[in-house]
């Protein structure tokens, strides 16, 4: 807008750095009829000037404008661009890759017995076995559970993460939660399965879902409808028959809570880089093949 005033007759009620924050202030004051002139200022601002005579009410209504804006909800920037797919096709290859070696017990192994987790075994010091553990399955029903919702939540994780760095924290989780579930219960326990990874992810998206939530200045009841939402879904479908090790997946779920509440849920910039993302996917293989590495030793010294 442009007025035939004098240039002394004009007084500066708001100064910006970018033309489009001036231009928002400029659209507020045209809704209330005040007039307006935006110029270049010194140093690359961006002026906003009106009258002399309106300065007083053009500041108020612009404070009052910043205020309100101040008290709406920031919305939540959790989501990555991108998907979360390479990790899942990763994770799908591996557990169906281990479960053909160990049903046609590939190079004379005994993979359950090299790799199962086992509480006495852990107690000896074979550590590695809470990593090699969710690799193995019982049977076909069994791993094809474990693909559909792995792939589901890992996914989601991998949107939120980037592929590699979600994975790296599923298996960080999975692994606590099989040590913790193995302290929790007798030395004579054994499990197999990658369902503690599965409810690993399904902590770790909760987890930043509520933060997410929690940071944009949602309702209490918005805030913790993803801790709710996914405490439903855990003992939904975490829990069954007397085969189900329902404290690995409720361990391997707090595991995933406590590494999403870690993360910094506002995208920070590492993680869209493709060099972090591909060295945190590296390191995971990278563990899971030096536990398998280990656990073999550990299976051919015990038969010598």
């Amino acid at each position: 807008m442009t007025d035939p005033l004098k240039p002394e007759d004009w007084t500066v009620v708001f100064e910006g750095r970018r033309r489009g924050n001036c231009h928002e202030q400029a659209l507020v004051l045209d809704a209330l009829g005040i007039p307006y002139l935006l110029a270049d200022g010194s140093r690359d601002a961006v002026l906003l000037l009106v009258p002399a005579e309106h300065a007083l009410r053009a500041r108020e209504q612009l404070r009052l404008y910043a205020a309100e804006n101040r008290r709406r909800p920031v919305k939540p920037e959790l989501a990555l661009h991108g998907h979360g797919y390479p990790g899942v096709f990763v994770y799908v290859l591996v557990l169906v890759v281990a479960f053909l070696v160990q049903a046609r017990v590939a190079y004379g192994v005994d993979w359950l017995e090299a790799g199962a987790l086992d509480g006495a075994a852990l107690r000896a010091g074979e550590w590695w076995r809470v990593v090699t553990a969710l690799t193995l399955h019982g049977d076909g029903g069994h791993l094809i559970a474990n693909l559909v919702f792995g792939a589901f939540f890992g996914a989601f994780a991998g949107q939120y993460l980037g592929s590699g760095v979600a994975w790296a924290t599923i298996l960080l989780a999975a692994g606590s939660g099989n040590a913790l579930d193995l302290l929790l219960l007798p030395p004579a326990h054994r499990a197999i399965g990658a369902s503690t990874a599965v409810f690993a992810a399904l902590g770790l998206i909760a987890a930043l879902m509520w933060r997410a939530e929690a940071r944009g200045g949602a309702s209490w009841a918005k805030r913790y409808a993803p801790l709710i939402g996914s405490g439903v879904l855990l003992a939904f479908i975490g829990t069954g028959d007397a085969q189900t090790d329902a404290v690995a997946h409720l361990t391997g779920f707090v595991a995933g809570l406590v590494a999403g509440a870690a993360y910094d849920v506002r995208r920070p910039r590492w993680l869209q880089s493709t060099v972090v993302q591909l060295a945190a996917g590296t390191a995971a293989l990278a563990t899971l093949a030096a536990c398998w590495w280990l656990a073999l030793n550990a299976w051919r010294s015990g038969l010598a």
